[in-house]
């Protein structure tokens, strides 16, 4: 019995690597124009939340110390 489904490659990557069937591919633009200029507001979220998530790490870390010296504590009674 024959069907009319083409016959499925052999691997994921030869199937990424194959060209579109119906040729539609968009077409790609160079990484530059996907960048668009340079926004100070962005290296600004940046900045902050790096920063937000070192403060946030850093009360983490010391919220285990607690726990852990408070456990430690119990212990040793």
């Amino acid at each position: 019995m024959k069907t009319d489904e083409p016959k499925l490659p052999e691997s994921l990557t030869r199937f990424l690597a194959a060209p579109p069937a119906d040729g539609a591919a968009p077409a790609s633009r160079p990484a530059e124009a996907r960048l668009g200029p340079i926004d100070r507001r962005s290296a600004h979220q940046a900045l902050e939340s790096a920063l937000l998530r070192g403060f946030v790490s850093v009360t983490s870390g010391l919220v285990w110390l607690l726990v852990l010296g408070l456990v430690l504590r119990h212990l040793a009674r």
